[in-house]
C-alpha cells in the first residue's frame, strides 16, 4: 500500500518548488505576485508537516541529516530545509515591503530544484528495482512542471496573457516526457527483474494488479493535457479549468501507483 504522507509530501513539496520556479520567472514581468508566493510556501510547509507523520518518533528528524556526505536523504532533509527557510523569509520580507526580493527568490528557487533532485536520488539509489531508474527523477520535474504550470495559469486573471501559452507549453513537454520515458523503464525492470532482492519481489505482476490505475493515470494526463492546451490557447477559462483538474488527478493516482509498486 502506499504511504500517504509520502505520497503528500513529495506532491505538495514537488509542487510547491514548481511554482517558485514560475514565480523567478514572472516576477520580471507580473510585478507583485503575494498571493502566489503565500501560496508556494504554505503548500511547502504542509508537505513537511505532513511529512513528520511518516516518522514513528518526529524528533528522530534531526539524526537523518547527521549524514550529508554520504546520504541522499539527509541532502533531501537539508536543501528542503534550506529551500523553504529562503522562500518562508522571501515571504516575510513580501508582506512587510510590498515587494518581493528577486534574489532571495531566486536563491529559493535554486535550492527548491536541488531539494527535488536529492529526493529522486533517494528513491533512486534504494534496493527497490522499480524505482532504480532516471524515470524517477523524470517524473518528480515533471510534477514540478505539471503542479505549477496548472497552478499558475488557474491563477491568472487574464487568460489573454503570454503565461497561459507557456504554462501549455511546459504541460505538453513534461506529459510527453513521462510518456517517452515508460518504454526505457519498463524494458529497465524486463532486463533486471531476476535480481530484485527487496519488495516488490515481482515487479510487473504488481504493475498488472494496478493496471486499472496505471491506465487511468495515462487517460486523465492526456485528455488533461489536451483540454488544458486547447482551453489555453483557444481563451476558453473553463475547458482550462478541467484540464487542470484532471492533470491533479492525474499526478496523484500516478504518486499512488509509484509507491505501490515500489
Amino acid at each position: 500500500m502506499a504511504d500517504s504522507a509520502l505520497l503528500l509530501f513529495t506532491l505538495l513539496l514537488q509542487g510547491s518548488v514548481g511554482i517558485t520556479l514560475w514565480l523567478v520567472v514572472l516576477r520580471c514581468r507580473s510585478g507583485f505576485l503575494l498571493p502566489e508566493l503565500i501560496f508556494a510556501f504554505g503548500m511547502g510547509m504542509a508537505g513537511v508537516i505532513i511529512s513528520f507523520l511518516h516518522l514513528g518518533y518526529p524528533l528522530n528528524a534531526f539524526n537523518v541529516i547527521r549524514n550529508v556526505a554520504t546520504s541522499w536523504l539527509s541532502r533531501e532533509v537539508v536543501f528542503s530545509a534550506l529551500y523553504l527557510t529562503v522562500l518562508g523569509l522571501c515571504t516575510l520580507m513580501a508582506l512587510v515591503r510590498h515587494s518581493i526580493n528577486g534574489a532571495l527568490l531566486m536563491l529559493a528557487g535554486l535550492l527548491g530544484t536541488v531539494a527535488i533532485f536529492c529526493m529522486a536520488q533517494t528513491y533512486i539509489h534504494t534496493a527497490v528495482a522499480t524505482w532504480q531508474h532516471v524515470k524517477t527523477l523524470v517524473f518528480f520535474l515533471a510534477t514540478m512542471g505539471v503542479v505549477g504550470s496548472v497552478f499558475i495559469a488557474l491563477a491568472s486573471p487574464d487568460i489573454n496573457r503570454p503565461r497561459i501559452r507557456l504554462a501549455v507549453a511546459v504541460v505538453i513537454a513534461m506529459v510527453l516526457a513521462r510518456i517517452l520515458v515508460q518504454p526505457l523503464w519498463i524494458y529497465s525492470i524486463l532486463t533486471h527483474k531476476q535480481h530484485i532482492v527487496t519488495l516488490p519481489h515481482a515487479p510487473l505482476t504488481r504493475l498488472l494488479q494496478l493496471r486499472e490505475f496505471y491506465m487511468l493515470n495515462w487517460t486523465l494526463s492526456v485528455v488533461g493535457m489536451a483540454l488544458f492546451a486547447i482551453g489555453g490557447l483557444r481563451k476558453k477559462k473553463v475547458m482550462m479549468i478541467a484540464g487542470g483538474v484532471l492533470l491533479l488527478l492525474a499526478e496523484i493516482v500516478l504518486r499512488y501507483v509509484f509507491f505501490c509498486v515500489g
